[in-house]
């Protein structure tokens, strides 16, 4: 069992629904957890620190660069980082008095790219909320319209470019999903509009 570092935020509620939080590149377990107190009390909320240190934070996978700037990421490494948030997910709620059949994965950037990954083969994960990233098309999507997610991108985003995100809503309606897609004037980050509107989206899940 590999070792975990978290922040958390535990429920008023018992059997509560777990909210669990992957930061992004360059970025660490007390970024999304900043505004952990303006998620609804009934849920458990745990923001997970990625494995791999960097020089500045951490990652949850490498990202190659090639010499004209293009960008990888190695499936083995990929796997790597789903088998690690997959076995926090069954440490955590043995651990805890949480809704094992009631996770919601959000995830910023990288961490919504592992949110996908990971949630969308897993019967446990209920919703994703998938901030300023995108679906790696190498992903199987399995039917299931039931499962619930939220897609926010920035218009301007420099990082993650918007029509990636465009491209995400239209693969997961191609196998029957509704993403609830929303679009900001802003870049790569979540700005008090989208905030306010992911914390909406929560709340309408309880």
């Amino acid at each position: 069992m590999p070792s975990f570092h978290y922040l958390s935020k535990i429920s008023t509620i018992s059997n509560a629904p777990l909210l669990v939080m992957l930061h992004g590149y360059c970025s660490n377990e007390g970024d999304l957890f900043s505004f952990a107190s303006l998620i609804p009390d009934d849920y458990h909320v745990v923001s997970l620190q990625a494995p791999l240190s960097l020089d500045v934070g951490y990652a949850w996978f490498p990202i190659h660069f090639e010499e004209n700037m293009e960008r990888w990421t190695s499936p083995a490494e990929s796997q790597q980082a789903i088998d690690y948030v997959t076995s926090f997910l069954t440490y955590y709620t043995k651990k805890n008095n949480v809704d094992s059949d009631n996770i919601t994965l959000l995830g910023f950037s990288q961490g919504a790219m592992l949110s996908y990954s990971v949630g969308i083969s897993n019967n446990n994960v209920s919703a994703i909320a998938a901030l300023s990233g995108y679906l790696d098309p190498r992903v199987v999507l399995f039917v299931n319209a039931k499962k619930e997610i939220y897609i926010s991108h920035g218009k301007q985003d420099m990082v993650v470019p918007y029509e990636w995100a465009e491209q995400s809503v239209k693969l997961l309606n191609r196998k029957g999903y509704q993403p609830t897609f929303m679009s900001y004037q802003q870049g790569h980050e979540v700005n008090l509009e989208n905030l306010n509107s992911l914390i909406e989206w929560l709340q309408r899940r309880l």
